[in-house]
């Protein structure tokens, strides 16, 4: 009898650690067609009860006609994952851009250091969520006391001010309520930039190259304030402060120029030194060579230049009167060339122009406060055009927020100049969408920033032909 109960105990006892193994007296559900976790569960899982996750976030740049500017940033969250419910609120982005390093030790001040959040402006979610900035703040190069602009070195925080909704990428939700942490290693992609490689010549003047492959080439030379600074070597704010490296890239150029490499310089200081630093000699060796290496037909050569840029394009036709077809000069600056270490070129160095066989078209504001239209472009114009019959032309532009200006040019078109209108307060107008929201503004820079109408190919002549346009035919 004993050896029955004892028995019937220990049955008893087996079957009660059996149904507890298996939740109590409920049956347990057949586990061959569960379906198992994803990664991105089971990640989101670990999330909610531990340490969040760490996200990489990426700066998107873009030049914009004042100079790159972080426009956007990216954040990953992998392929796996997608993110809603992102708006202007979202994220706070805190962005410092210093040349406190660079400047060290010198007596250098800077213009351009900035220490802001930046304004974010729309936002688009997914597995990659962007943050789009306005594009009017948050410049990647800091203009110093120097009289340069120079490389920042940039700091983006990126901080989440409240929750969102984390899913699968086929939508199961995650996670109503995510939070994560983020981290930026502040490196820009640009799209436009990246098409460039930086050439270092050593003795020589560097530059930045863009090989279309193509039998043709635009040399660009850029204005003072694009010029290296204390020997740096950074060969990259001619391409950065303004559009004038990357527009002769573009689509929109590549096709009417019908492929055409670019070569723009970077003076070693300041194109003002172009003669007694033998700058003349070394742009046309490596012009030269640029041709030889790359296929180039000699006789299919553009050049343009803006302000100290201008004054270099002028000196190079003279200097090189072999080396180009046409010229699209922008605000050259010949009456400070003799105060700031060049020379004022005389009425016959501006013969040789018209004598070099260079078609040219010079674009200025009708008055500026920089260099004075009357001794420059429009100077170099009289000198070319001596005796000549001129059209005069009154444009008015399509986008109101831009400023009107008035062609004049020869029978032959070989020669024109576009003086654009400026305000009462010595200013051009420009339409601008740095909101990013499709719609523009009027934007007021300089009135010697002229330089900008022709980097949007916006100057045109009586016959409705616009200055790259009108460039492009003598090197087809």
């Amino acid at each position: 009898m004993k050896r029955k109960t004892l028995f019937l105990l220990l049955a008893l006892v087996t079957l009660a650690a059996l149904l507890a193994a298996c939740g109590g007296t409920q049956t347990a559900p057949p586990q061959t067609d569960a379906e198992p976790e994803t990664s991105a569960e089971t990640e989101a899982q670990e999330t909610s009860a531990g340490t969040p996750d760490t996200y990489e976030c990426q700066l998107i740049g873009t030049v914009t006609d004042a100079g790159q500017v972080v426009s956007a940033l990216t954040i990953d969250f992998g392929e796996a994952k997608k993110v809603t419910g992102v708006d202007n609120d979202t994220f706070t982005v805190h962005a410092t851009a210093s040349t406190e390093a660079f400047r060290e030790g010198t007596e250098l001040e800077s213009f351009g250091d900035y220490d802001i959040d930046r304004a974010i402006v729309k936002t688009e979610d997914g597995q990659k969520v962007t943050l789009y900035f306005d594009e009017s703040e948050g410049a990647t190069l800091a203009y110093t006391s120097g009289s340069r602009n120079y490389p920042a070195d940039l700091m983006y925080t990126v901080t989440q001010n409240k929750p969102v909704t984390l899913t699968a990428a086929d939508g199961t939700v995650l996670n109503e309520a995510y939070t994560a942490e983020y981290t930026c290693d502040n490196s820009v992609q640009d799209a436009e930039t990246a098409k460039f490689e930086s050439v270092i010549v050593p003795d020589g003047i560097n530059y930045q190259f863009y090989n279309a492959g193509a039998d043709k080439l635009v040399v660009w030379f850029h204005g003072n304030g694009e010029g290296d600074l204390l020997q740096s070597g950074n060969n990259v704010a001619q391409m950065l402060a303004n559009r004038g490296t990357v527009a002769w890239a573009s689509d929109e150029f590549q096709t009417i120029l019908g492929g055409a490499s670019v070569l723009a310089f970077q003076a070693p200081d300041t194109w003002y030194y172009a003669q007694k630093d033998g700058l003349l000699d070394k742009a046309a060796e490596e012009i030269n060579a640029v041709i030889t290496e790359n296929g180039i037909d000699p006789a299919k050569v553009l050049v343009s230049g803006c302000s100290a840029g201008g004054y270099m394009t002028t000196r190079m036709i003279i200097a090189h009167p072999e080396l180009f077809q046409a010229a699209m000069i922008n605000c050259p600056a010949y009456d400070v060339a003799s105060d700031r270490g060049g020379e004022t070129p005389t009425d016959e160095e501006l013969q040789a122009v018209k004598a070099s066989g260079v078609a040219v078209w010079l674009v200025q504001g009708e008055t500026d406060s920089v260099v004075a239209t009357d001794a420059c472009s429009k100077r170099l114009f009289d000198i070319l055009t001596d005796g000549e019959t001129l059209t005069e032309t009154a444009v008015t532009q399509e986008l109101p927020e831009n400023s009107d200006f008035t062609t004049y040019e020869t029978a032959d078109g070989k020669y024109k100049l576009s003086l654009y209108d400026t305000t009462d307060e010595d200013k051009l107008r420009f339409a601008e969408d740095y909101d990013q929201d499709g719609v523009f503004s009027e934007v007021q820079y300089s009135s010697h920033f002229s330089w900008i109408y022709t980097l949007k190919n916006n100057p045109q002549s009586a016959d409705g032909t616009h200055i790259v346009d009108w460039a492009a035919g003598f090197v087809r």
